[in-house]
């Protein structure tokens, strides 16, 4: 029992060490960790070595913002309807307010 559970962690760490090995070389990190994980994970880190180019991670650009251009035109619509104060305070009754379209939907 003793024996497979030294089995299993070994591979483990192993597998933890190649992930991370692949891992920092995408993102093009050197450093201690880099050198670690490299004789940890041996000898599948010698293949991750020369398969793998160093910063080959993507970058990824964040989505746009479109919810802010729909906020925007409601705030504008909201205004038009009624002007209130000049200084943007607005008091006005339930019965003023405009119902919500029911055909737009809210979307997260």
């Amino acid at each position: 029992m003793i024996y497979l559970l030294k089995v299993l962690l070994g591979a483990l760490v192993w597998v933890v060490a190649n992930v991370v090995y692949v891992d920092l070389k995408r993102k093009g990190i050197r450093g201690f960790t880099r050198f670690a994980a490299f004789w940890t994970g041996t000898p599948t880190t010698w293949i991750s070595l020369f398969a793998i180019k160093e910063g080959s991670q993507p970058v990824i650009d964040p989505p746009p913002d479109d919810d802010g251009e729909a906020l925007l035109a409601e705030i504008r619509r909201d205004r038009a309807l009624d002007p209130g104060d000049p200084d943007g305070a607005v008091e006005a009754d339930v019965d003023d307010v405009p119902e919500a379209d029911p055909s737009r939907k809210l979307e997260l």
